[in-house]
């Protein structure tokens, strides 16, 4: 994901006189990144974001907690593409808690930003025992 890069949204065309500007809405991936953070924490059955990288494992080991850790967005023609790596409760239905990821992350994506999503991966990197009892939070 490359953060400082942001993309274009479909704006509507205002006609003239009607005291709407013109000018272009560009999203950064940083935020598309955001809404997915959210929408995967919110779902039954994950318990973290997994790193996807060597940089952010070694991150994650001193301590450091980036929000966008296991997440990579990319945009290619107005569509959207979501890579994702999860850590799921160890006893829950991985399969279905996968599915619910996806469909979440689908509709948060699309609805906060009005473009289409094309694909959601979801790779489940390991499972987790919670130890206090809050089964599916992170």
């Amino acid at each position: 994901m490359s953060i400082p890069s942001a993309i274009p949204v479909p704006a509507r065309v205002a006609p003239v006189g009607t005291g709407e500007p013109d000018g272009r809405i560009e999203v950064a991936e940083s935020a598309i990144a955001s809404i997915v953070h959210g929408a995967v924490l919110s779902c039954y059955g994950i318990v973290d974001m997994a790193p996807r990288t060597i940089r952010s494992a070694i991150g994650k080991r001193q301590g450091l907690r980036g929000t966008h850790r296991g997440i990579a967005v990319d945009v290619e023609d107005g569509r959207i593409t979501v890579e994702l790596s999860v850590v799921v409760e160890y006893g829950t239905p991985i399969f279905t808690v996968a599915k619910n990821v996806m469909q979440t992350v689908q509709f948060q994506v699309e609805r906060t930003l009005g473009m289409p999503v094309e694909r959601v991966n979801v790779t489940v990197q390991g499972l987790r025992v919670s130890g206090d009892g809050a089964r599916g939070r992170a």
